[in-house]
């Protein structure tokens, strides 16, 4: 996909064979997908720039290792041996140490801390492979490698740590409210059972209107990051300071209180602000370092963006290598959504929202709990009881609810991927964009 990054120590001795190895990886790779400072960069160019970029493009650094190479690091920031592979660590990159004849892979204590994770590599012996054909298998075995796409991974604790919060939760207010708090703890159930109704009525709603609400969802995925948030965040966020303003000033709201509420909203906006700013700053990153793996679990949302991205750079006829890789990936994820649609709605809830589920158990025995310690003084316990079956309702309408909307969304976005690679690989036209 992004080639290969020769990282070396230039000296006389040894430049011969850098020199050799750089010539055997382009002849098997083709010379725009490796990289050797000295035959790449050309002159005038910034040095420090061009060495980043093209150590960002690539998938693989091969870290050439000669006898004394690790006394020979510096950390001041002069040592572009030391700066490289200090970089290629923090982006995760694959490294193959390359050891030449009579060299000896650093131990962790010999490397400066900020490189001393290189010790974890597996190293590749010259001596072993002197027409480098196994290293070349190894580097081509790396983007198919690196597209692959992990399976969403199982809790199979959540369950019990969301009944044990939940058993708390339910315990404490029914032990520690007092008789003489049974008005508020009357208000505090009926409030969290409110809340859990509204949820179900919102959550029903944007199941009904999953179509149009996918069907935007396209939309906004083809614009690039800067039309996006200037589309669709900054309307939401003016929406939410002028909802607060209202709010705020109107007649209900006690004066004594509404400093409160400004500084509530104040952190609000704030949040969104550098919210907004940071998946702006990330989607920036993927569309200048394209193509970038998916963060995983994969989601239908990124898949979708990055769909989007493939599909502009292939009708560019931009680097195909890049192109064939993106598509390999993405094919990789769509087969993930589709097997994710097909979990079972537990496997779906404690794989997928751990923190929701275990919020849902606290809020839901909560209010249970506040309800019953209501109900006790008086022994009026058909209230705790009724409260039981509608939170019961509510909570499993909300669940039902969620799962079909993300299964349906997940098969969708599945059936969009394998759709738009096959007229990829057809050379079938592609939509505008």
């Amino acid at each position: 996909m992004g080639g290969t990054f020769l990282n070396y120590r230039r000296h006389d001795e040894r430049i011969g064979l850098v020199r050799t190895l750089y010539e055997r990886l382009v002849e098997r790779f083709g010379e725009n997908n490796v990289f050797l400072d000295s035959a790449t960069i050309g002159h005038g160019r910034r040095y420090p720039n061009q060495l980043r970029r093209h150590l960002g493009r690539s998938d693989v650094v091969v870290v050439v290792v000669h006898p004394g190479w690790a006394s020979e690091l510096k950390t001041d920031g002069t040592d572009w041996v030391h700066n490289e592979i200090r970089w290629a660590l923090a982006a995760g990159k694959t490294i193959i140490p390359l050891l030449l004849e009579g060299a000896k892979m650093p131990r962790a204590q010999e490397l400066p801390r900020s490189i001393r994770e290189l010790a974890n590599f597996q190293a590749h012996r010259l001596r072993d492979d002197p027409g480098h054909a196994a290293l070349c298998e190894k580097i081509a075995a790396e983007p198919q490698r690196r597209a692959a796409v992990g399976e969403t991974p199982a809790r199979p604790w959540a369950a019990p740590l969301a009944g044990l919060l939940g058993a708390a939760a339910f315990t404490v207010p029914v032990v520690a409210v007092p008789a003489s708090a049974r008005e508020t703890a009357f208000a505090a159930g009926l409030f969290g059972i409110i809340v859990l109704v509204a949820t179900l009525i919102a959550v029903s709603v944007v199941l009904a209107l999953r179509k149009p609400v996918n069907a935007a969802e396209q939309l906004a995925q083809d614009l690039d990051p800067s039309r996006y948030y200037l589309l669709v965040a900054a309307p939401a966020g003016t929406l939410l300071v002028a909802m607060t303003a209202a709010i705020v000033f109107s007649s209900p709201v006690e004066p004594g209180f509404r400093p409160f509420l400004v500084l509530v909203t104040g952190f609000a906006v704030l949040y969104l602000v550098f919210l907004v700013i940071g998946q702006y700053k990330l989607e920036k990153f993927r569309e200048d370092h394209w193509p970038v793996r998916l963060t995983e679990p994969v989601k239908p949302a990124p898949v979708r963006r990055e769909l989007e991205r493939l599909l502009r750079r292939h009708r560019s006829a931009g680097d195909q290598d890049r192109v064939r890789w993106h598509l390999r990936h993405l094919e990789n994820a769509a087969d993930v959504l589709a097997r994710d649609a097909s979990r079972t709605w537990w496997s779906w809830l404690t794989a997928d929202h751990f923190v929701v589920l275990q919020v849902g158990a606290v809020w839901t025995a909560g209010s249970l709990g506040f309800l019953t310690a209501a109900a006790l003084p008086a022994m009026v316990l058909w209230l705790p009881a009724t409260a039981l079956v509608v939170t019961a309702g509510a909570l499993w309408g909300i669940i039902a609810a969620a799962y079909r909307r993300q299964s349906w969304v997940r098969r969708n976005v599945a059936d969009e991927v394998q759709i738009q690679i096959q007229r990829i690989q057809d050379g079938s036209p592609q939509p505008s964009a």
